[in-house]
Order: C-alpha cells, then sequence, then structure tokens
C-alpha cells in the first residue's frame, strides 16, 4: 500500500518521533534544545508548528542520537554503468491490439 503524505504531515510525524525518543531519554524540552545546541523557541516551534531549519533539525538528531533517520536520508541509488543501463530490457512504447 503506497501511503501519500504532505511535506507538512510528514514534520508532524517527525515531530512526534523526536519528542517520543525525548521522553524516552528523559530530557527536558530544555535540555534536549540545549545538548543540540538549538535555541528552546526553535525547537518549540519544530514541535508545535512544524517549523525548523534543516541544520536545526539535524542537530536535533545527532543529539538524540538517532543516526538511523540521519543515514536514510543520505542513501544514493546504485550506480550502474551506462552499459547496464542500454541492456535493460525495454517496455515496448506501445501495444497493438
Amino acid at each position: 500500500m503506497i501511503e501519500l503524505n504532505t511535506p507538512l504531515e510528514i514534520i508532524g510525524k517527525l515531530s512526534q518521533l523526536i519528542e517520543n525518543e525525548r521522553k524516552i531519554q528523559r530530557l527536558q524540552q530544555k535540555e534536549l534544545a540545549s545538548m543540540a545546541d538549538v535555541p528552546l523557541p526553535t525547537y518549540s516551534d519544530f514541535i508545535y508548528k512544524h517549523k525548523i531549519s534543516f541544520e536545526g533539525l539535524l542537530k536535533i538528531l545527532i543529539a538524540l542520537k538517532m543516526y538511523d533517520n540521519i543515514y536514510g536520508l543520505l542513501k544514493q541509488r546504485d550506480i550502474r554503468t551506462l552499459d547496464e543501463i542500454r541492456n535493460e530490457p525495454k517496455l515496448p512504447s506501445r501495444i497493438v491490439k
């Protein structure tokens, strides 16, 4: 099943994930903001308004040691040679009945 989400919905889910992890680690919002070197109002805006810079988000993920989430962003496609691409089976552009 394909689940389509808007960017705001994805950020909302990410903020819930981060808040849950913060609570599991028994950190106050102020402590996490300090550990991540982001101002507390910035962290609060992220949690409640779903607004944050990419740099701020990365700092929070690093402070919580959520490295898998960061590495998931950095995945690259397998690099193939031109010969591999050229030799792929091609679908006909039009099927005649």
